[in-house]
């Protein structure tokens, strides 16, 4: 498999060598409150538009593409990457409990995210926990590490061999959602940069 492809899987995997756009200007609300309060106020939101950029590293490589991300609910979702290493847009759909993954004329599915991740590029990773992980959330399951800023933010996770940093936040309504993000683990290095939240 080339590299752009791996790319794409690496960023559906979905969260650093180069720079992504700057986060949303709006600072956090900044509120303090209890960590069971504001994992249910972020909880919340289940559904949302990302607009930002990532970037993705291994001992070898070293990738970056532009990233939309459509959520509607925890079943149903759309990732479109736009130029990675200068290619064309790839596209990364769930719909129920199928996973379509489309790049150019070649389309492929399968029922299980992971499967499909490690299928076509040999890297593990727990693609359902991203959907808690970009808001900021534990996802379900054994937590090993969280530790929190003074407002109760997640600033560090460790939960199913991976450690995920928060850099930023910012404030989209009521609720404080993140705007910059670190993930490493099993050898692979990721970063988001989200540019604008619609919630």
């Amino acid at each position: 498999m080339n590299a752009a492809k791996k790319l794409v899987l690496l960023s559906f995997c979905l969260l650093t060598a180069c720079a992504p756009p700057r986060p949303a200007a709006e600072a956090p609300v900044n509120e303090t409150m209890p960590v069971k309060e504001r994992e249910e106020k972020t909880a919340t939101v289940s559904s949302w538009v990302i607009n930002g950029a990532m970037a993705a590293k291994n001992q070898n490589k070293s990738w970056t593409a532009s990233v939309n991300w459509k959520q509607q609910g925890a079943g149903q979702y759309q990732i479109r990457l736009f130029g990675p290493l200068g290619g064309g847009t790839v596209i990364i759909e769930k719909n129920g409990g199928v996973i379509t993954y489309k790049d150019g004329p070649k389309t492929v599915t399968s029922n299980s995210a992971d499967k499909l991740l490690a299928q076509e590029t040999g890297i593990k990773l727990p693609v359902s926990n991203l959907y808690y992980w970009v808001r900021g959330l534990p996802a379900p399951g054994p937590v090993q590490v969280t530790e929190y800023d003074r407002y109760n933010h997640l600033k560090t996770l460790k939960q199913s061999g991976y450690t995920v940093k928060y850099l930023n936040y910012t404030s989209k309504g009521n609720v404080d959602l993140p705007s910059k993000i670190q993930l490493t683990g099993h050898g692979l290095s990721m970063k988001l940069v989200i540019k604008s939240w619609s919630v």
